[in-house]
C-alpha cells in the first residue's frame, strides 16, 4: 500500500523531486548530494495542508487516512475518510498530471486551494490557507527520497 505522509501538494501525489531530476522508471538521477540541495532548497517554500493518505482507492482516488491535529486541513473540515477527487478543479487523474505538476509552483504558504473530496457519495469543497511545511515533515519526505537513492547505490553495488 502506497502511503503518503503528513501533506498534500500535488507534488507529494505525483514526486517530490523536480521533473527534471527524474531519470529511468520514476528514480531520481541526480547525485545524492545535489538531489539532496535541491529537495531542501524547493521544500523550503513549500505549502501543507496536513493529512495522510493512500491509494486504496485506485487511480485517481487519494482516500485521507488521518487529518493532522492543528493543520490546515483540520480547520478546512477534512475528515478521514474523504477520497481527495480534485484541487481548484483540477481532477486528479492521469490526463490532468502536467497541469496538477504546474499549480504546484503557486502552492506555497498562505495560497488558498479549495479541494473537492467525496464524502459519503457527495462531492464536497474544502477551501484550505496552506499552512508552512513542518520541518519534520520535510526532514521525512527528503529522507524517505534519499532511501531511493540508497536502494539504487546498493543495487548497483550488487
Amino acid at each position: 500500500m502506497k502511503r503518503v505522509i503528513g501533506v498534500l501538494t500535488v507534488v507529494m501525489l505525483m514526486a517530490v523531486a523536480a521533473p527534471a531530476m527524474a531519470g529511468d522508471a520514476g528514480k531520481c538521477s541526480a547525485s545524492t548530494q545535489d538531489c539532496l540541495n535541491h529537495m531542501a532548497k524547493s521544500l523550503n517554500n513549500r505549502g501543507w495542508v496536513g493529512i495522510e493518505m493512500d491509494d486504496k482507492g485506485g487511480a485517481g482516488m487519494m482516500i485521507i487516512t488521518k487529518v493532522i491535529d492543528g493543520s490546515p486541513a483540520q480547520k478546512a473540515g477534512f475528515k478521514v475518510g474523504d477520497a481527495l477527487v480534485a484541487v481548484n478543479g483540477v481532477s486528479f487523474s492521469d490526463e490532468n498530471e502536467k497541469q496538477l505538476q504546474d499549480m504546484q509552483y503557486s502552492m506555497t504558504p498562505g495560497a488558498d486551494f479549495t479541494y473537492t473530496v467525496s464524502r459519503k457519495g457527495s462531492k464536497v469543497d474544502l477551501d484550505v490557507e496552506l499552512g508552512k511545511l513542518p520541518v519534520s515533515v520535510k526532514a521525512q519526505w527528503i529522507g524517505n527520497h534519499m532511501m531511493d537513492h540508497a536502494e539504487l547505490q546498493m543495487a548497483s553495488n550488487d
